[in-house]
């Protein structure tokens, strides 16, 4: 299993946000969470309402996942398109 932490630079996930990421970790044959490990939540990055739930605040630490036969790739492609958002 890979991880990253990633911190949400807005408050909350806009919906062209959350369709990117999720059309990108569709991609992935691997298993993909989002956790906030603060609230115990854990989301499928690959399912846009489950991104936009988590309603975070700027500055927010999440711990992106990925276990499955690509998730190395998954991880960084995935924490690239996250420090990209603005």
């Amino acid at each position: 299993m890979q991880a990253k932490d990633v911190v949400a630079k807005q408050n909350g996930f806009h919906v062209l946000f959350a369709k990117k990421f999720t059309t990108l970790a569709g991609t992935f044959d691997s298993e993909i969470r989002i956790i906030w490990q603060a609230r115990n939540i854990i989301s499928d990055a690959k399912s846009i309402l489950g991104l936009m739930a988590l309603d975070v605040t700027a500055g927010t630490v999440l711990k992106l996942t990925a276990e499955g036969p690509d998730e190395q790739r998954a991880i960084e492609e995935l924490g690239i398109l996250f420090e990209l958002y603005e």
